[in-house]
């Protein structure tokens, strides 16, 4: 049996879709970021409080970049074609590679919610998990009272697999957390 090709973190990857170009982030960026994840609507359901600075936007920046630089996943910047516009930003992290699994997420500026880009920009990386990293399974954590988020990922397949009771703790508040994956078996079977 042929080992599949599995993606080595030589070049990082872009994406396109019909609507959205899916890219490395770059610091040209940064004042993108801060104006994103500074943005208490977009970070509401995130474990983060929103940032202030642009040297928290650069801190921002380096995390991302270093899921790559250490080789355990990768972090897209959202681009809508057209206008080259950063509309947030989308991942896969926490790749297990013995066990062929990571974590998916993706966050979209309010001005383009309910416009399927959520949806589109997750299609992609999942299609780039299945195909260029070998997995088999992917798994989003989804804060409870975030059903957007959670209509994104029924969507794109995803099942509820249960829930993590007080999970996270963001402003001295503790909340649920669901688990939500999507196997590559799911997708011979539907």
């Amino acid at each position: 049996m042929t080992q599949k090709h599995v993606f080595d973190f030589k070049e990082f990857p872009a994406l396109e879709t019909d609507r959205l170009k899916l890219r490395d982030m770059l610091p040209s960026d940064v004042t993108a970021l801060l104006r994103h994840f500074g943005n208490p609507e977009v970070v509401r359901f995130i474990d983060m409080q929103p940032i202030k600075t642009i040297d928290q936007a650069n801190e921002w920046l380096r995390w991302m970049g270093g899921f790559f630089a250490a080789r355990d996943g990768l972090r897209w910047g959202i681009i809508l074609k057209g206008d080259d516009c950063f509309i947030g930003s989308a991942g896969l992290h926490n790749w297990n590679q013995e066990a062929n699994y990571a974590k998916i997420g993706v966050d979209i500026a309010p001005p383009y919610w309910n416009k399927g880009y959520a949806t589109e920009a997750l299609s992609a990386v999942v299609q780039f998990g299945w195909d260029k990293m070998n997995l088999n399974r992917i798994e989003a954590d989804i804060v409870k009272g975030n059903r957007a988020s959670m209509r994104v990922l029924e969507k794109v397949g995803f099942k509820q697999e249960g829930i993590l009771r007080q999970r996270l703790r963001k402003g001295g508040k503790y909340y649920d957390v669901y688990k939500f994956s999507l196997l590559r078996s799911d997708l011979v079977q539907s």
